[in-house]
């Protein structure tokens, strides 16, 4: 998933950037329906990534002990903040550098 937010960051057929990201650092007004959509579907989109940790931790690829909601919202996270990054320049080898980073955290 980080990989793919590399490559679609740094695929120069692509706007740089997400325009999630951008929608909701740009919509200031919490009440604002445009951040509050951005919003609903960044949470739904953790709430599907962690249940699929769940599953993962029931079916032996994630340790017992693994935090499914703290590593869904681990990999929201990263995901956006190469997005930005991507946004302001970041070339495909620093952002596949926080790829690497990011992923020396993982459970094993």
């Amino acid at each position: 998933m980080m990989h793919g937010v590399v490559d679609l960051g740094t695929d120069p057929r692509n706007p740089p950037g997400c325009l999630w990201v951008h929608g909701t650092l740009s919509c200031g007004d919490p009440a604002d329906p445009i951040r509050q959509e951005l919003s609903a579907r960044r949470a739904s989109s953790e709430a599907s990534l962690r249940k699929r940790f769940e599953q993962a931790i029931s079916e032996g690829d994630l340790p017992a002990n693994a935090d499914p909601a703290a590593l869904a919202r681990f990999v929201v996270t990263v995901n956006c903040g190469m997005s930005v990054l991507a946004a302001t320049g970041a070339t495909r080898t620093e952002l596949l550098r926080v790829v690497e980073t990011a992923l020396q955290a993982w459970p094993k």
